[in-house]
């Protein structure tokens, strides 16, 4: 038999994350998200709730948010999936380009016709698999529809690498204690480091 009027806690609930959120740092949980994940976070966070819930016997405060992030897939020549990077994991690997050389073709020409080529490739890629991978690896669903962004063909250990950069929506949670320190998000931490020969089997690449 309720005691007092649930609408009461709802409401003071409320306005307590929204004081919260006056001091909430989102540039600190996208650069945690990357550290953590790997995902680089393409829009603004979105608050969307929140509430106090117990964890490890402790309270703690849940924010939820969406967003769009790049999930950038590996395949090489023979289509195998062969694991994930974003734009930072390739610096090196590119100022090692820089060597000039004589032209002999022209470079705009080179683009145009790599990007149609990489295309070509995101085209043959079902995007369902892409969100199931998604899924495996985070533990996390995507929402939303899954939409390829951007490709380029990189040199990896040697070998020649095709990076498919898809968008996808997703909906998660940051934890953060009663101090304000961050505990961890809903997304299953570390994601990307897991060894190729753990990887799930996934049909369609």
């Amino acid at each position: 038999m309720p005691i007092f009027d649930p609408e009461i806690i709802k409401s003071w609930e409320n306005k307590l994350f929204a004081s919260i959120l006056e001091s909430f740092d989102e540039y600190q949980i996208e650069k945690i998200l990357q550290k953590s994940h790997n995902l680089v976070l393409k829009e603004k966070m979105q608050f969307k709730g929140g509430k106090a819930v117990a964890l490890n016997n402790q309270i703690v405060y849940q924010f939820d948010y969406s967003s769009v992030a790049a999930f950038p897939v590996l395949i090489n020549e023979m289509g195998k999936f062969m694991g994930y990077a974003n734009s930072h994991d390739f610096n090196k690997i590119d100022a090692e380009e820089t060597e000039s050389y004589e032209k002999i073709i022209d470079s705009e020409v080179i683009k145009m016709r790599k990007a149609e080529f990489i295309e070509t490739i995101s085209a043959s890629i079902n995007t369902e698999t892409i969100a199931e991978l998604f899924n495996k690896i985070y533990e996390h669903k995507a929402i939303g529809k899954v939409t390829y962004s951007s490709g380029d063909i990189k040199v990896l250990s040697g070998y020649v690498i095709y990076q498919i950069v898809y968008d996808i929506e997703l909906f998660f949670s940051v934890f953060v204690d009663r101090e304000g320190n961050y505990i961890r998000s809903s997304m299953k931490d570390n994601g990307l480091k897991i060894a190729l020969e753990e990887l799930p089997e996934i049909d369609g690449i």
